[in-house]
């Protein structure tokens, strides 16, 4: 898998590129380094086909505005749950989230308008017609996601679960329970599954059990 990493935006943030098939990419969790992005592409000849969101926090977002515009023709995606982290009013839904954790300043200088979703996630949806499919592990916020491809044994798990941590829960919409909840689904994985979280570097689940 020819697949792309880089770290994004002032709270480090891992954006992934992901092959689909010989001509689409998905690019899960734009922080930013958008003319990087538009590299990779240019590299593998292929489409941005998907702009995936595994939640609605703005670190995770910065990109997604320039990105829309660059490449109007794809798709964006993010659960129902938090969708109201893109489209109208999701600026100041993004300036109160900052300001209620006091780090308003390491995100105000890239704060614009999001677009809207084009579509909204939920548990079990297939990306694209690929084996990548939706796990809804709520709890650093309500519409958090993973995704997983069973047949590659890779999990794109974003704010969820990281090399020996987890997703604060104490920001606005976060959920211990929930995301207790989330972290023991994701145990039930094979243990040999590749872990590409959202920080930090790459884990498998069996190194996180």
């Amino acid at each position: 898998m020819n697949m792309f990493h880089a770290v994004t935006g002032p709270i480090a943030v891992n954006t992934w590129g992901i092959p689909l098939d010989s001509g689409r990419v998905m690019i899960v969790d734009p922080g930013g380094d958008v003319d990087r992005i538009i590299a990779y592409l240019g590299e593998l000849n292929s489409q941005l086909a998907v702009i995936m969101c595994t939640h609605g926090h703005l670190d995770h977002l910065l990109a997604v505005p320039e990105l829309a515009r660059r490449f109007p023709e794809a798709e964006i995606l993010i659960h129902s749950l938090d969708a109201a982290y893109l489209g109208p009013g999701a600026r100041e839904r993004h300036r109160s989230f900052f300001h209620a954790l006091g780090a308003y300043n390491l995100v105000e200088p890239y704060l614009e308008e999001m677009p809207p979703a084009t579509a909204l996630l939920a548990e079990g949806d297939r990306i694209a017609d690929t084996p990548w499919t939706v796990l809804h592990t709520p709890g650093h916020s309500p519409g958090s996601i993973c995704l997983y491809n069973a047949e590659t044994g890779v999990l794109v798990s974003g704010d969820t679960l990281f090399k020996s941590g987890f997703g604060r829960t104490d920001a606005p919409g976060g959920n211990w329970e929930h995301l207790e909840k989330s972290l023991a689904r994701l145990r039930g994985l094979p243990g040999e599954t590749l872990v590409l979280p959202g920080h930090g570097e790459i884990t498998t689940i069996g190194n996180e059990s």
